[in-house]
């Protein structure tokens, strides 16, 4: 609940819900990203019986298990954002979101287009087990060529949707591989302590202005790209969670009604440069 990009989710999901009348959005999470009890809250809704269940799972394995009861209760779930692994995709109505792949593929892309002749990275990331991460993950290395660029010992780094513990790897990560090409975030977390991590950057800004350093992140949120403008980032692929949000109340309310709906859901991406960072997002 502590990330912006949860916080527009919300603002959509009430949008939303106020456009359609006589429904209720609930806004709920973990204060922080904890796994066990983001599980227990949907838990908790089940036990409930609420009209319907839309969850970003950042446990795919122990999300399943639970929503396997709710599927008992004959309570609608969409995911959005992160899914379910696929054997356990019978057990929500719909995906809501990007292609989390592409993502990694984009940012790698840009990888490719800074440093054409690769080069030395390392893959910072959230929760192990999130889908949507590991998903990022593998659209990043199945699109690096592996003949041109190398993952440096001790990658990829997880920090558990821990802003400052995001910040302090990347900075032991700088420190020891103080020529490490490029690090690419499959997610914004060092970025959310923005002071912090403007701080961190000023250090390296030379390289950072001749790209001799490649830092490229996951979303687009103002703050981000307020240092992607400064050029303390050199490109944010970004989703788009207050679509995500959105969308999920209109599903929930279909299926509620008895309507079938698509499966996935797609919605698509920015892609933000520092030259294009005025006209990159949809608005």
């Amino acid at each position: 609940m502590n990330n912006p990009f949860f916080d527009q989710a919300r603002d959509g999901c009430q949008k939303a819900a106020k456009e359609i009348g006589g429904i209720e959005c609930l806004y709920i999470g973990p204060a922080d990203a904890t796994e066990q009890e983001q599980v227990e809250l949907v838990q908790d809704l089940i036990t409930k019986h609420v009209d319907g269940i839309g969850v970003s799972a950042a446990n795919a394995p122990a999300m399943a298990k639970i929503l396997a009861r709710a599927k008992e209760a004959n309570i609608p779930v969409v995911t959005w954002d992160s899914d379910l692994l696929p054997a356990d995709k019978a057990l929500r109505a719909t995906y809501i979101g990007t292609v989390n792949e592409q993502v990694g593929v984009e940012v790698a892309k840009r990888a490719m287009a800074l440093k054409p002749n690769g080069g030395t990275f390392c893959i910072q990331s959230g929760g192990p087990a999130a889908a949507n991460m590991n998903d990022r993950i593998k659209g990043m290395l199945e699109t690096l060529p592996s003949d041109k660029w190398k993952q440096v010992d001790g990658c990829p780094l997880y920090n558990n949707d821990d802003f400052p513990l995001s910040l302090s790897q990347l900075t032991d990560l700088l420190a020891k591989y103080p020529k490490i090409d490029a690090v690419l975030d499959a997610g914004g977390a060092p970025q959310m302590v923005t002071q912090a991590y403007r701080g961190l950057m000023s250090k390296y800004s030379d390289r950072l202005k001749n790209n001799d350093l490649v830092m490229l992140f996951v979303e687009t949120l103002p703050m981000q790209m307020d240092l992607l403008r400064e050029g303390l980032s050199h490109g944010q692929v970004g989703q788009r969670p207050f679509e995500m949000g959105y969308q999920a109340v209109y599903v929930l309310n279909d299926l509620t009604a008895g309507k079938s709906v698509e499966d996935p859901i797609t919605i698509g991406l920015d892609i933000c440069t520092t030259e294009t960072a005025e006209t990159c997002r949809k608005q």
